[in-house]
């Protein structure tokens, strides 16, 4: 029974009313006195009644819809008045104040006529009061005017002598064309003129009498103390006196005095030849670097982790190891990482000991199996683009780049793209490639570009194997990644090294004081 209730609840009211005439079943009632019926009848199997009664909801005959046409001023049409309109409700209970309120707020949506003879039907499509739903309505007039049969989709309009108050409101629709030549249609937002312009009051103010207006101030020239006659040992030895004197003196003006404020140094173009912030960049190497500062710095930085200079020359930079996530980071995130990397500390697992302990072992067995001769090498920074760096686990020739992968969680195991992802079987000779989407991908590109070099020996290390990846320079990769890491750099990581080292400090004075 509950699946028939379910089938029979998801049909249409045509479909209902079909299945009902086919039994001898009454088709009046909403949609779920037909499907309560059709159970009935389904339980008593159809009260043994074969019969098709006459139709006791019979469907009003109306013309063709192409024939029917929008109603309008000029529009031929029967005589309708409100004289009509009550006789023809007056048997009913409906009241037709409500009809005609109905139709005054706009709830007719359209309304056609077509004339057949001496008979005009007209069409109507009214909005339901409570819901969003459309009501098509039919009224067949004579041509005096008076309303001859009626119907309309909603529950109380069935039959061709429906009095609902959708049919009211199409019959006071049509009284009003005849009347006034006007029919009020509903309306939808884009037809309304806009009225955010439209002042909500009367404008009563008065214009001001000229003797009140404020008059205009002179304008002030300021001539700014010329450069060229400004004495700058004197200048610069005023203020060595007023900071060495200062503590002598018993008057508490560090209290009244503001802190000194660095920005403006920086807007200051009289008094200072340099920039602060290109002077700080300049000194931090991140400017411009010259070839002898390069070969310096990673001369002196061979010992990487166990070098201090290693350690400071890196903490302004983007090293390789960042180049991947610079490149996928967003920008929301770019201010945040640009302050994980200056405040960077040493990280500690298992993984990252692992790797250290057995990088070592790896070259040495590298060494050993090709007879090679593996030169250690520091910090490289490029000189085009000197906050990149990137130290490389060795140099081979004058070409060749090392770099040294010893993955933890396959340290027992042979090497193949299932126990080492960032690797797959190359389709032609079916050898295995670093993917192009792997961080260290990445990594090895920053560090072929940062030293200049074309290729690079990528050796995965495991107790079970050792194996050699060849990875070739690829200028094109480069190129996109150099884009994302130069915006990173202009845009998030130069402020954020300006802020820490430059302005940090004004501000935190000036946050607390607020």
């Amino acid at each position: 029974m509950d699946a028939l209730k379910q089938t029979y609840s998801t049909w249409r009211i045509c479909e209902l009313k079909a299945e009902l005439k086919k039994r001898g079943a009454s088709l009046k009632g909403k949609k779920a006195d037909l499907v309560e019926r059709l159970e009935l009848y389904d339980q008593n199997f159809n009260f043994g009644n074969t019969a098709i009664p006459e139709n006791d909801d019979p469907s009003m005959q109306v013309p063709d819809a192409n024939t029917y046409w929008d109603i309008n001023s000029n529009t031929m049409l029967p005589p309708l008045n409100e004289l009509h309109i009550r006789q023809y409700f007056c048997f009913t209970n409906k009241k037709l104040d409500e009809a005609k309120t109905l139709y005054e707020s706009r709830y007719l949506i359209l309304a056609r006529a077509s004339n057949v003879g001496d008979t005009t039907f007209i069409k109507g499509v009214c909005k339901k009061t409570m819901k969003a739903l459309q009501y098509e309505v039919h009224v067949k007039l004579h041509q005096n005017g008076t309303p001859q049969e009626s119907h309309c989709e909603c529950p109380a309009g069935s039959g061709v002598e429906a009095k609902c108050k959708h049919v009211g409101v199409l019959l006071h629709g049509i009284a009003h064309m005849v009347r006034d030549k006007v029919i009020l249609l509903h309306q939808v937002c884009t037809q309304q003129l806009q009225t955010f312009h439209v002042p909500k009051g009367p404008f009563t103010a008065s214009p001001l009498v000229a003797h009140k207006l404020p008059k205009k101030k002179p304008a002030k020239k300021f001539t700014p103390y010329p450069t060229q006659n400004i004495c700058k040992e004197n200048y610069n030895t005023k203020f060595r006196s007023l900071i060495l004197n200062f503590p002598n003196s018993t008057m508490p003006f560090k209290q009244l005095l503001e802190p000194a404020n660095p920005y403006a140094i920086v807007w200051d173009h009289a008094y200072t030849s340099k920039n602060p912030e290109d002077e700080l960049l300049e000194k931090l190497n991140l400017l411009h670097v010259t070839n002898f500062t390069i070969n310096n710095i990673e001369k002196n930085t061979r010992r990487q982790k166990e070098s201090s200079l290693w350690h400071e020359e890196r903490k302004y930079r983007i090293t390789a190891s960042k180049f991947y996530t610079v490149c996928h980071l967003r920008d929301s995130s770019k201010p945040g990482f640009s302050k994980i990397i200056l405040n960077e500390r040493n990280f500690k697992s298992r993984a990252t000991t692992h790797g250290i302990l057995n990088e070592s072992v790896a070259l040495k067995e590298y060494v050993k199996k090709y007879d090679v001769n593996i030169e250690p090498c520091g910090l490289f920074i490029n000189k085009e683009r000197p906050y990149l760096g990137a130290t490389p686990d060795g140099l081979l020739g004058n070409e060749t780049i090392i770099e040294i992968k010893c993955p933890y969680t396959s340290r027992n195991k042979m090497i193949s793209p299932v126990t080492v992802p960032y690797l797959v079987y190359n389709n032609i000779n079916k050898t295995l490639v670093i993917k192009k989407s792997s961080p260290y991908y990445y990594q090895i590109q920053g560090q072929l570009y940062c030293t200049e070099k074309l290729y690079c020996n990528l050796i995965v290390y495991t107790y079970k194997e050792m194996v050699v990846i060849f990875v070739s320079r690829d200028n094109e990769f480069i190129n996109n990644m150099l884009n994302k890491l130069d915006n990173f750099y202009y845009n998030y990581f130069k402020a954020e090294i300006l802020k820490q080292l430059l302005y940090n400090e004004y501000d935190l004075i000036k946050k607390r004081s607020q």
